[in-house]
């Protein structure tokens, strides 16, 4: 259920120090469609009381999200025209396949100082009252999304492998829509588009989280400092880590 919309908790994973990350606080998505009434219900069940939006306006004016949320925030990272116009010329050629994905790489790279600002503002939302549970979505809920949850499980003390791995969950939502993708795609283009190029843009691979923990520590030196370059106290980082992580008395 709702594994079309790339929807999931963000809580419920161990840091390295033994506290579980809270479940029922943080959700993540993509854009909701068709959603048949029970999954409906099932999201409104979870009384969540803010989405955050990191489409761009153009997206945003273009596929209005219909959420369930009491209040909607937009805070837009604007890769998706780059990533179309730098993806335009390999589309239709044949074993572009690695220059898809260097491409999106190279959007990745980019995205690192895009998100300051909505990174900044997602953690002071999670820290206003009565603004959790928080889901925040972008189009397919794995890039910008995929950024977002990233560098919070890793602030909050989640082993590297454990964040790969739940980045990586997204292609497994995802690979059934990029399948019907591909046919319609292949209809309409009359197959000149290579199906390893429709996967390739598709797809989330570890190099791309791997490229934006690397130029954190390096253009950054640390999650703790990028959040402070965007104006995040120490105070709040403090508050944060109480806001989303389990005491070891919440469960006696």
């Amino acid at each position: 259920m709702l594994d079309n919309i790339n929807f999931r908790d963000v809580g419920g994973s161990l840091t390295t120090g033994g506290q579980r990350v809270r479940k029922g606080l943080l959700y993540r998505s993509g854009v909701w469609q068709k959603l048949k009434d029970a999954d409906l219900q099932l999201v409104k069940s979870l009384g969540i009381q803010t989405i955050v939006d990191l489409r761009s306006l153009e997206e945003q004016e273009r596929d209005p999200s219909n959420l369930p949320g009491r209040l909607k925030v937009s805070l837009p990272c604007n890769i998706d025209k780059m990533t179309r116009d730098r993806l335009k010329p390999l589309v239709f050629k044949r074993d572009a396949d690695d220059q898809i994905i260097q491409v999106i790489n190279s959007v990745y790279t980019e995205m690192v100082q895009i998100m300051v600002d909505p990174m900044v503002q997602i953690i002071r939302l999670i820290l206003t009252p009565d603004r959790l549970p928080l889901l925040m979505h972008c189009r397919a809920g794995k890039d910008r999304t995929g950024v977002a949850v990233a560098m919070l499980q890793w602030f909050l003390g989640m082993d590297r492998d454990s964040i790969i791995k739940e980045y990586l969950r997204s292609n497994l939502f995802l690979m059934p829509k990029i399948s019907k993708t591909h046919k319609r795609v292949r209809l309409l283009t009359l197959g000149l588009i290579p199906k390893a190029n429709m996967q390739a843009a598709f797809e989330v691979r570890e190099q791309y989280i791997q490229t934006t923990f690397r130029l954190v520590e390096e253009q950054f030196e640390g999650i703790e400092a990028y959040f402070r370059s965007g104006g995040i106290t120490n105070e709040e980082l403090s508050q944060l880590k109480m806001a989303l992580l389990e005491n070891p008395d919440d469960r006696l």
